[in-house]
């Protein structure tokens, strides 16, 4: 059977931070942060949680697909952060929705990729008749863990959700075409937040500021280098497995990581402006929530046709790499 995006919504705090705010914050000169990061703004949240962030983007995926939460049969929360160790988000937006009846729900966590990694599920889960109707949702709240004394993290990520309703379809001719992921573990330590879990828990911490352990820190450049290293071969792969070239995609929608990150990937492999999307100076860096949101921009203002294949890549914390192609 075919599967389709049925709906798609998007969810973002109230807050606008233009990137003026943040060198005025950290009393550098103006003009530094958007120069570093190529983002002029981004939003963080002020009450919300990413909770209510994911509710409100589901409820418009589900006006998107034109269906009610009855209809949907599993929802898979697809974020890199957790609102708390235990219970499972899915648990949380399941409490959220308020709803009367015990639809199964689970969580993908990839980092940045685990909205990829949760489509990729979903795309077997559909294919095998389990279920027809599958709502994956990615809510983030980085701005938590900003490290604000590290230049280098300091601006890059924002606040924000997006929910992906993805069913069956009567044509097959709507499908994932292909799909792949690598872990290349030499990169564990680049990307971490090294609290939150049994490893440096608060009761084994002692004698340093347990506060530093929850905020995010990068070793950029070496993050950087592998993924240089190890992205060509992972792309020729991906193609490969879909017996396709690069200029058979109509459309690339990558992890909104950097502005280096993505200035890479299309010079690289030569992929034409017009079909990359890339709406990072708006939102910067949302974690998981970065692809949905920028899948959204694709569907709801660029000239898709039915039948035009897109393919959804990126790179995650750990490192991994991971891709989709599907036939739209």
């Amino acid at each position: 059977m075919g599967v389709t995006i049925k709906g798609i919504g998007v969810s973002e705090p109230r807050k606008l931070v233009n990137s003026a705010e943040i060198d005025r914050f950290l009393k550098i000169e103006v003009g530094s942060t958007r120069n570093r990061t190529g983002i002029k703004s981004r939003r963080y949240v002020e009450s919300e949680s990413a909770g209510e962030l994911a509710v409100d983007a589901i409820i418009k995926a589900l006006d998107d697909a034109s269906i009610g939460i009855n209809e949907v049969d599993c929802i898979i929360s697809a974020s890199g952060t957790m609102e708390q160790a235990i219970p499972y988000n899915g648990a949380n937006i399941h409490r959220l929705l308020n709803l009367e009846v015990p639809i199964p729900t689970f969580d993908v966590n990839m980092t940045c990729l685990s909205s990829v990694a949760a489509i990729n599920v979903a795309n077997a889960l559909i294919q095998n008749n389990t279920y027809e109707n599958i709502l994956i949702v990615s809510s983030e709240i980085a701005s938590v863990g900003i490290d604000w004394n590290d230049r280098e993290v300091g601006g890059m990520f924002g606040d924000g959700a997006g929910a992906i309703v993805l069913g069956q379809s009567k044509s097959e001719a709507k499908r994932l075409i292909a799909s792949h992921f690598e872990t290349h573990s030499e990169g564990y330590g680049y990307c971490q937040i090294k609290g939150g879990g049994s490893l440096h828990h608060p009761t084994k911490v002692e004698g340093a500021d347990y506060s530093s352990y929850g905020m995010f820190a990068m070793r950029g450049k070496d993050a950087y280098r592998l993924t240089a290293k190890v992205m060509p071969k992972f792309f020729e792969t991906l193609l490969s497995k879909a017996a396709l070239s690069l200029q058979d995609v109509d459309w690339v929608v990558p992890h909104q990581a950097s502005h280096l990150a993505l200035s890479h990937l299309q010079k690289r492999f030569g992929i034409p402006e017009n079909k990359l999307i890339n709406i990072l100076s708006q939102k910067g860096n949302q974690i998981a929530a970065s692809i949905p949101n920028a899948l959204h921009t694709l569907l709801k203002e660029k000239p898709v046709s039915e039948g035009d294949i897109l393919l959804m890549i990126g790179t995650s914390a750990g490192m991994s790499l991971g891709g989709v192609i599907l036939e739209i």
